[in-house]
């Protein structure tokens, strides 16, 4: 028998091996949740089909032919390659492993993600990572990337969206440069001061304030531009003068006392502050890695 005959009958085959398993038409009709005509009907299809008898059918019992006794064991057989067959597929679903592409910018990569990621792998070594580090826009589909990790409140049209936290942007400066050139109380007051910008466009050197309704907008000037924050660090570690930060970037060294938070009844506006997402294009079935990285993230980054 050919393959386009022989699929039509596996569910007969099903029912029939569930009929003789069962003991009866009427409790293989409950357990399949199905009228009891409807699995006579089966068995018939099946019995013309193969033009052999398989059951022999009283009111009162049902025995199996001999040609009944083969195909019930061969279908047997079928039955439970079908349902090995099932759960290798739930098996193989629930196993985290594969190929995964990351996107993040440079300084969240370096100074939160990495050592995440590296234990990431490690907890799931059948995982590969690709790990592209980038602060300019990523294109999930021309880029070919699975998950992007950005800071941002306007999330991907289009895309699944995960919190990982919130990141805010801190002034700070060291206590030997405020000893020697004093504490800005207000924003105006940076005008007198050498504040170390990023330098990557003109916007880089106004800073916005934000306070309840009012915005206080400061042209700031200074000895060092640097579009590295870990240099820029370095240089308010210093004394060189006053910086913006991504809170990450700085947390352990405001908690150790090395550089002092200013200003800090005043929101700071700028790109590198807001919710920090992971984002993943919308699909029925995520992939399983995918899932589980996000997951991890969210675990540790909260």
């Amino acid at each position: 028998m050919d393959t386009n005959r022989l699929i039509p009958l596996l569910s007969e085959l099903a029912v029939f091996t569930c009929v003789v398993e069962a003991g009866g038409f009427s409790a293989a009709a409950q357990k399949l949740g199905v009228a009891p005509s409807s699995i006579s009907r089966s068995v018939t299809r099946l019995e013309n089909a193969l033009q052999e008898k398989l059951l022999e059918r009283t009111t009162r019992q049902m025995r199996l032919t001999a040609s009944g006794q083969q195909v019930y064991l061969l279908s047997s057989d079928m039955m439970s390659a079908a349902k090995l067959a099932v759960s290798a597929a739930h098996s193989e679903k629930e196993q985290v492993s594969g190929m995964l592409r990351v996107a993040a910018p440079k300084a969240l990569s370096r100074q939160v993600l990495a050592p995440v990621l590296l234990d990431f792998i490690e907890d799931y070594p059948q995982v590969s990572l690709q790990l592209k580090v980038a602060d300019h826009y990523i294109d999930p589909i021309g880029d070919e990337v699975d998950v992007i990790i950005q800071i941002t409140d306007k999330p991907t049209e289009g895309l699944v969206a995960r919190s990982l936290g919130r990141c805010r942007l801190v002034l700070c400066a060291s206590p030997e440069y405020l000893q020697q050139q004093g504490t800005p109380n207000h924003p105006d007051d940076l005008v007198g001061h050498n504040c170390l910008c990023l330098g990557e466009n003109p916007r880089d050197r106004v800073w916005d304030f934000y306070q309840a309704e009012q915005k206080v907008s400061v042209n700031v000037r200074g000895s060092l531009t640097v579009n590295h924050s870990e240099i820029r660090r370095e240089a308010v570690l210093r004394g060189f003068g006053i910086s913006l930060f991504p809170e990450f970037a700085i947390r352990p060294y405001i908690e150790s006392g090395a550089l002092t938070e200013l200003l800090s009844d005043w929101h700071l506006g700028g790109n590198y502050q807001g919710q920090i997402l992971a984002q993943y294009a919308q699909s029925k079935y995520i992939p399983n890695q995918i899932k589980a990285l996000v997951d991890y993230l969210q675990q540790r980054m909260h």
